[in-house]
């Protein structure tokens, strides 16, 4: 047991349901309550770079944010700044995924711009262009509020600040935090690791924080994985995930360790977002069912998928995630 108090479906439905109670009548209009979930970060224009092929493509954890709709959330929205270079075919394609993109806001000349190139063993190199403006708290618009999932997924260190996360830190909604952009600085275009200094300010805020084994290790230096999960459930998440590339999985509750296999693949074709699809399809399981485990297997399976194909497009349905999960569900 790592540390004494549970973490429950329950607890956190009841939260959500109380929250949506304290609005005032006029802000729960039939537009928020539709919002399930909410993605906040830079959206991209990427190139990826493989072996066997050179795909320009829309990246970044909002445009990851189009599963959502394919397995059956109740409303999906982002939250994003772009420049004047976004291609509007881009704009139309998360419109038709059917995310509410009010959220986009337009600053600048140019969006955020990476470069991913990877080797024949799936390590990736990657460079940036460009960086968009970043996030502030006047981004997030009415219909934001009420949500009950809110997911930060950052690609760079001053993309979202600790303002913008406290901005959505009101009371009801599960608060999601991907670690990944706030460890990432940008040196003569390169990414390079770089240190944390509001990580406390900002995970004391969020109910579950997702980190890959490097990141991690990145974060606590000197902590082994279940010393470091352990700091981070007295700073304040209630849950943990730690992802391992070709090696499944690991969901840290207060009082639980469930390890989640890796599910295959038809096919390995780009990497790229499936750290992002695996979240937002398990806080989505999760909220639905309070099922730890399944929740790990949906979001490794939704995973899968993504691996299958070059960018965020072609995303399952519902009906062929379960049938891909139903072998490790029965095993």
């Amino acid at each position: 047991m790592l540390v004494t108090r549970a973490f429950d479906a329950e607890e956190l439905l009841a939260r959500v349901s109380l929250f949506y109670r304290s609005l005032p009548r006029q802000e729960v209009s039939r537009e928020v309550r539709q919002l399930e979930i909410v993605v906040i970060g830079h959206l991209s224009r990427d190139l990826i770079i493989t072996p066997e092929s050179r795909t320009e493509t829309i990246g970044g954890g909002p445009a990851y944010a189009m599963i959502a709709p394919k397995i059956g959330a109740l409303g999906a929205g982002i939250i994003s700044c772009v420049g004047e270079d976004f291609e509007r075919e881009y704009h139309d394609t998360l419109r038709s995924a059917g995310l509410n993109v009010s959220g986009i806001q337009t600053r600048g000349e140019k969006s955020t711009r990476f470069i991913n190139e990877y080797d024949a063993e799936g390590n990736r190199t990657q460079r940036v262009e460009s960086i968009a403006a970043p996030l502030s708290p006047s981004d997030i618009l009415p219909e934001h509020f009420g949500a009950s999932i809110y997911h930060f997924t950052p690609l760079t260190a001053e993309e979202i600040s600790l303002s913008v996360v406290e901005s959505l830190r009101v009371g009801g909604p599960l608060l999601s935090i991907d670690a990944q952009g706030f460890l990432r600085g940008i040196e003569d275009g390169q990414v390079i690791q770089r240190e944390w200094p509001e990580r406390d300010k900002i995970l004391a805020l969020a109910d579950v924080v997702k980190f890959d084994e490097d990141e991690l290790k990145q974060a606590y230096r000197t902590k082994s994985e279940l010393s470091a999960v352990t700091e981070l459930f007295n700073i304040g998440p209630r849950m943990v995930l730690v992802t391992r590339d070709r090696r499944g999985s690991t969901v840290y509750t207060r009082n639980t360790q469930k390890d989640i296999p890796l599910v295959l693949a038809n096919s390995q074709t780009d990497p790229t977002g499936c750290g992002e699809v695996y979240t937002i399809s398990f806080l989505l399981e999760y909220m639905r069912t309070g099922d730890v485990n399944r929740a790990g297997l949906f979001g490794a399976t939704c995973s899968s998928f993504n691996v299958e194909t070059s960018g965020p497009y072609n995303f399952p349905t519902r009906e062929q995630v379960e049938r891909r999960m139903k072998p490790y569900s029965q095993s």
